[in-house]
């Protein structure tokens, strides 16, 4: 499968590589790789079904400032 850099994950999905970075620290939407060497993040596009769901409870209240 594809593997996105966070920046291109955060472009799909309409959200900054800062709240990417934010919900991997939180443990709340982990990259699927994480690559040994340098550290980047990669993710694949099967996980912006999750992040999508995070958005959308996060807009309905249901996901507040303590948990994101």
């Amino acid at each position: 499968m594809k593997r996105y850099t966070i920046g291109k994950m955060a472009k799909l999905n309409n959200v900054t590589e800062q709240t990417l970075r934010l919900y991997d620290k939180m443990g709340l939407f982990k990259p699927a790789y994480v690559d040994e060497h340098n550290g980047y993040r990669l993710y694949d596009i099967g996980q912006s079904a999750r992040l999508d769901i995070i958005q959308y409870l996060k807009n309905l209240g249901k996901i507040g400032r303590a948990h994101v």
